[in-house]
């Protein structure tokens, strides 16, 4: 659900990083989206204090979720720099995709991430419309960085299924094969033993997410480096590491945590509880770093090789 995440920031984050004027518009585009949903989320959610909380915060999910649909093409569109309009008519089936995976679907996964931060690392029991502007934000800087890739002049022309490349995982499964699986199964082992060990010794949240962090971080970044053919450098890894090592071990944690213990309510023990949450989080970041590294290995890149300096004519 966050792939293209990581692939926008590790595979192909480069051509953005060099061009001043598009992260000026990037950082504008945000701005403008993170206000843009702030005052009707205000009146939504003091307006729903009589239902239960469950329901409150699924129905404010979903109406998030919808929210960031208009949020991501608009945002795309001025990464692209044409208008919504006549991309529509020249890439309806990639708009359509994007609508769903980086509107509604990615929208509406950080949507508990944030709800988690809140509640679990800092106790807030109730919920501010602000928060929404945090989602819609995240969900603009991803459909203008998408936009912006695809907007290039040298890009080359696919359908956009799976963001932003049309890459799927199951591409490298005949390739890593058994390392795959070892690594897989030695993630969900792993986290199994050791959630099942540290989850009646880890009560706060805030530690049991900043342990998850370090333990999934850790085993993702060897995951990335072992799968990779020529070895990363010591400061490449360091920097994997801090992201997306631990910040999306994070990531998954509260997003997992929070559905189960929160809108499911599964009362579990510590050991069973910590053990779940640590073994999926880890299962499924290992996952994506192995795809990470299968796609650096000079696999066909989104772009050819770049001159950058295009021209933005959603700033005209």
């Amino acid at each position: 659900m966050m792939l293209h995440r990581l692939k926008l920031k590790v595979i192909y984050g480069d051509p953005l990083q060099q061009d001043k004027a598009a992260k000026r518009l990037k950082l504008r585009v945000i701005l403008i989206a993170g206000f843009a949903v702030f005052v009707p989320f205000l009146a939504v959610t003091y307006l729903l204090w009589a239902e239960n909380r469950v329901m409150k915060l699924l129905f404010i999910g979903f109406l998030s979720a919808l929210a960031c649909v208009p949020v991501v093409l608009y945002a795309y569109s001025q990464g692209f720099g044409k208008p919504l309009k006549a991309l529509w008519k020249e890439r309806p089936e990639e708009l359509k995709w994007l609508s769903l995976k980086i509107g509604f679907l990615y929208g509406f996964a950080l949507y508990w991430m944030i709800l988690g931060i809140v509640e679990f690392l800092f106790g807030y029991q109730s919920f501010r419309a602000a928060l929404i502007s945090f989602v819609a934000s995240a969900a603009a800087r991803d459909g203008f960085e998408i936009g912006y890739l695809r907007g290039l002049k040298n890009a080359k022309p696919s359908l956009i299924k799976i963001f932003p490349d049309n890459r799927r995982l199951s591409e490298m499964f005949p390739v890593s094969g058994q390392k795959l699986m070892l690594l897989l199964s030695s993630a969900l082992i792993g986290g199994v033993v050791i959630g099942s060990f540290l989850g009646p010794l880890l009560v706060k949240p805030q530690h049991q997410v900043l342990v998850a962090g370090l333990i999934i971080g850790g085993l993702t970044t060897f995951s990335y480096a072992w799968t990779m053919k020529t070895a990363p450098t010591i400061r490449a890894l360091i920097k994997y590491f801090i992201w997306p090592g631990f910040t999306m071990s994070v990531t998954y944690f509260l997003i997992l945590a929070y559905l189960l213990r929160i809108i499911f309510q599964l009362k579990l023990s510590p050991a069973v509880d910590f053990a779940i949450l640590l073994s999926a989080s880890a299962a499924w970041l290992t996952l994506e770093s192995v795809f990470m590294a299968y796609l650096q290995q000079g696999k066909t890149p989104l772009i050819a090789p770049l001159t950058i300096n295009k021209e933005l004519n959603a700033t005209s």
